[in-house]
């Protein structure tokens, strides 16, 4: 195989990368003064791997990139596309629904990828990631 071309890993690999991911960017936020309100928040617009409230009230939708290759991790900043940067928009357009309150509302990325030891770590946390662009429906 090419150097440029990285294996595919098993979806079981996935997706314990990404719960781990998940439980790292989570335990980042809650020691940064953010509490967790819900986890894979699932709505019809699709899911949203993180909702929790920031310290200044603000609440946050997160999605989490998780990376098994640091090597990837800038590319993974950059992996939320504009039809998630849409879903991501709509979810939280509707968690403020639900709430019937008037509150501040953000998008979050984080993405999450082995140190130089080979332990996850918090690679990036993008505040503000998407913006408030109109939704066509």
């Amino acid at each position: 195989m090419p150097p440029t071309e990285r294996p595919e890993p098993s979806k079981h690999h996935r997706q314990r990368l990404g719960a781990a991911g998940e439980d790292l960017a989570a335990a980042y936020l809650e020691a940064r003064g953010y509490t967790i309100v819900e986890r894979n928040y699932r709505r019809r617009w699709g899911e949203a791997d993180i909702v929790a409230s920031a310290p200044d009230g603000t609440f946050v939708i997160v999605e989490v990139r998780s990376r098994s290759n640091a090597r990837y991790a800038v590319e993974a900043a950059h992996s939320v596309g504009p039809r998630k940067q849409t879903q991501l928009r709509r979810l939280a357009q509707g968690f403020l629904s639900e709430l019937e309150a008037e509150v501040d509302i953000r998008v979050d990325v984080m993405v999450v990828a082995p140190d130089s030891r080979g332990r996850l770590v918090v690679a990036a946390h993008i505040v503000d990631a998407v913006e408030d662009a109109p939704i066509d429906d």
